[in-house]
């Protein structure tokens, strides 16, 4: 069997979701270089797992299981936008973590300690919590439209949601357009 490209993330709100929902059409609009991610794909990411193996998932699971065993809920807002490398050099676009990014951080800390100690590649950089909504290719518009979308959401409306669950997806992709399977989920400690 294939194996599965695998990622560890948090879901996010519906509040935070239709938010998300405007700035991506927005940040469609800017250029046709700018592709944007579908709004049911929402995610904060915790860990990319990359390929691995179907009979790997009960182990996976049983880490993250492991890692979200001593954390119980936290809140987070999310808010603003974001870019990496950077604004001028913006290759990936984001809406970040304002409120709740240390939970955030010892939560991905957790389930990539635990991950680790079954076999996959510790972060070495600084986790910055934060929803993908669009990633750049051949932006061939007017930087100064980009620019205007930075502005308006610095800082932008700010939303709330709640961190009760960690999910392992699949991400699969068809004709360009990734979908995800759950293939578990961990509560963190009620």
């Amino acid at each position: 069997m294939k194996p599965l490209r695998t990622f560890v993330a948090v879901n996010v709100s519906q509040e935070t979701c239709r938010v998300a929902g405007r700035l991506i059409k927005q940040l469609a609009a800017v250029d046709p270089g700018v592709k944007t991610v579908q709004n049911q794909n929402l995610h904060i990411t915790l860990k990319f797992l990359g390929e691995v193996l179907v009979e790997d998932t009960p182990a996976i699971c049983s880490a993250v299981d492991e890692a979200c065993a001593s954390l119980t809920p936290f809140e987070i807002s999310c808010g603003g936008l974001g870019a990496f490398p950077d604004q001028e050099r913006a290759r990936t676009l984001w809406m970040g973590v304002e409120h709740g990014i240390e939970p955030m951080r010892e939560l991905q800390s957790a389930v990539d300690h635990h991950t680790q100690a079954i076999g996959y590649s510790g972060e070495n950089r600084l986790y910055i919590p934060h929803l993908t909504l669009a990633r750049i290719r051949n932006f061939q518009g007017e930087p100064e439209k980009l620019q205007q979308l930075f502005d308006l959401y610095s800082p932008g409306p700010v939303t709330e949601s709640l961190v009760t669950e960690v999910i392992i997806y699949a991400s699969f992709m068809d004709r360009g357009t990734p979908s995800y399977e759950v293939l578990g989920r961990s509560r963190l400690n009620i």
